[in-house]
């Protein structure tokens, strides 16, 4: 099932987006989909447990009293991944968006066909991530491992410390190389020198010192690494699909 949240205060925009959802999806007919729908941010943000999240939300970003970025902002400090299209009447707010991994950034009024692109990149990006994993033996057993909940490994005496998303930590015996090799095809995975391979998706800020993650852990950044890395994420932000 696909869980979508619409979030905006305007009710005519609300029900708009509603009904395009519903008839982008209605030429899908084999996928179940669950749309709920939101007059204010902060009763969105308070559904979330009992909704275990959502895949794709769309937020308005002019709304009080918190703005969709506010809800935004929220949702990924839980570390949550889901797709984000931002609806707004301005183009002031973008880059703002897309630090925040934003799919999309529609500007009203938009027209059916921009509407259904934005769904259709969402929509791609969302079957990308149930098929993307790996499988790893442990010192526990074996794991399935999805690519989206892979934040980090780190090397240890030839042991990778693999880092996901609920905080756990997997232990695999694996040289740093080999475990790259799996995940290279996606372009999200970078390896940074001998000790770390990092989700890009999973970066929230980076610094000449630090690598600030979603999930609020901290990696001390080696310089020699730093302008490598900047580029690279600066070019995955850009071409995200």
């Amino acid at each position: 099932m696909i869980k979508i949240a619409i979030c905006d205060d305007d009710k005519d925009e609300l029900e708009r987006v509603h009904n395009n959802c519903l008839v982008y999806f209605g030429r899908m007919p084999h996928k179940e989909v669950k749309i709920t729908t939101f007059d204010k941010g902060n009763t969105l943000i308070e559904s979330l447990d009992s909704n275990k999240g959502f895949d794709l939300l769309f937020l308005d970003i002019y709304m009080s009293p918190l703005s969709g970025l506010d809800v935004a902002k929220v949702i990924r400090e839980r570390g949550d991944e889901s797709e984000i299209i931002f609806l707004t009447s301005s183009r002031a707010h973008a880059i703002e968006a897309f630090t925040l991994n934003a799919t999309h950034y529609l500007v009203k009024p938009y027209t059916k066909e921009q509407f259904d692109s934005a769904l259709s990149k969402a929509f791609k990006q969302l079957e990308k991530k149930k098929v993307d994993y790996i499988t790893l033996k442990s010192t526990s057993g074996l794991h399935k491992i999805l690519f989206n909940e892979l934040v980090y490994s780190e090397t240890e005496k030839h042991i990778q410390h693999i880092h996901l998303v609920n905080g756990s930590v997997l232990k695999v015996r694996i040289t740093s190389i080999a475990l790259f090799e799996l995940l290279n095809n996606d372009r999200r995975f970078y390896k940074c020198g001998s000790t770390y391979i990092l989700n890009m998706g999973k970066i929230k800020e980076i610094t000449a010192k630090t690598i600030v993650l979603d999930t609020k852990e901290v990696l001390i950044m080696q310089r020699r690494h730093y302008k490598t890395l900047m580029d690279t994420y600066t070019r995955y932000s850009l071409e995200r699909d």
